[in-house]
């Protein structure tokens, strides 16, 4: 048996609904539900709550549609394929405003610096909570447990912002890391900074957590963080100097932050991309430039993302066969 639920954050990162932290405790102890996925996704700026749910229930249903005529098939590239999951959705108020009507929304653009905070705020908080209470619930249980975190452009940072925090507390020994718990993280597009994975940095502790392997894509046309990313950086720095930092999505990671994950495999999605090619890299990181399958839709005129370029252009047949050949490996 499968499940989804959405779980609404406030600007400080805290559950909205108290309800709801009752939900998420019976959801993900051992017993009766025994959930062995879990699903963590995490939107970006700029969503409300409507857009998010659309956004998640599209990506998840497509990604689940394409891992079921996998499974299917008569040679599946996917080793470990799903079994009984937990979907949880984030929303956070990436937004000046819930209300899509509301002419405040023209200046979404001027809260660049404020949602970038808010994302690492709710990682820090509420999805850490999630984590944290996933590892003292499961300690000494032998029932295994996969845990996927996916976020797409900020929605990364909220993710980041949590795997770091829990990975400082399982060091320090507040935190237990099972033995039978795997993280497999995917950064769709990620906007920060691309040395923060580095030791030191604000993520530098991600690379340390064991049994986890992390999927960063990048895009050159993705103008959101080839463009404004680094403008954005550099409007919100204008008193403090120094060039704007490119974004993770962008560049990829900073090799520091490659060395500190013991190096990185590469590929590259073209159209006609296939779940085996993303499933065979051993790597604990792998970087994916998603380059060539964008510009092949752009050309084709089936995606045209306007200002941002290809950055939300994740709802695709190739990234969901990247995405579960490399967590489904």
């Amino acid at each position: 048996m499968s499940h989804f639920i959405t779980v609404p954050i406030n600007e400080n990162g805290i559950i909205f609904d108290s309800s709801m932290t009752g939900v998420i405790a019976d959801a993900i102890a051992p017993s009766p539900f025994a959930f062995e996925d879990i699903f963590i996704y995490s939107h970006g700026w700029s969503n409300d709550a409507d857009r998010a749910l659309d956004l998640y229930n599209q990506f998840s249903i497509e990604l689940a549609k394409q891992i079921l005529l996998a499974v299917q098939g008569p040679a599946s590239p996917l080793v470990n394929p799903p079994r009984n999951s937990l979907g949880i959705g984030i929303h956070w108020p990436s937004e000046i405003t819930e209300d899509p009507n509301s002419p405040l929304n023209d200046l979404q653009l001027f809260t660049f610096y404020t949602m970038e905070h808010r994302a690492d705020a709710v990682g820090k908080n509420a999805v850490y909570s999630m984590l944290r209470l996933l590892m003292t619930s499961r300690a000494g249980s032998t029932l295994p447990l996969r845990i996927f975190l996916l976020g797409h452009s900020f929605g990364c940072k909220v993710v980041c912002a949590a795997l770091n925090d829990l990975q400082v507390d399982i060091a320090n020994g507040t935190v237990p890391l099972p033995a039978n718990i795997s993280f497999r993280v995917v950064l769709l597009e990620a906007a920060t900074d691309y040395d923060n994975l580095e030791p030191g940095d604000i993520y530098g502790a991600v690379s340390k957590i064991g049994n986890l392997r992390m999927l960063i894509t990048t895009s050159g046309l993705d103008k959101a963080l080839t463009v404004w990313y680094p403008a954005a950086g550099k409007l919100a720095n204008l008193f403090h100097g120094g060039n704007p930092t490119p974004a993770l999505g962008a560049a990829g990671p900073s090799a520091s932050a490659v060395t500190a994950f013991g190096g990185a495999s590469a590929l590259q999605v073209a159209p006609g991309f296939g779940a085996s090619q993303s499933a065979t890299p051993a790597s604990k990181l792998v970087v994916a430039d998603l380059t060539p399958v964008h510009q092949a839709r752009v050309s084709a005129g089936i995606y045209d993302g306007g200002a941002g370029g290809s950055h939300s252009d994740i709802n695709f047949l190739e990234i969901y066969q990247l995405v579960m050949g490399f967590i489904f490996a």
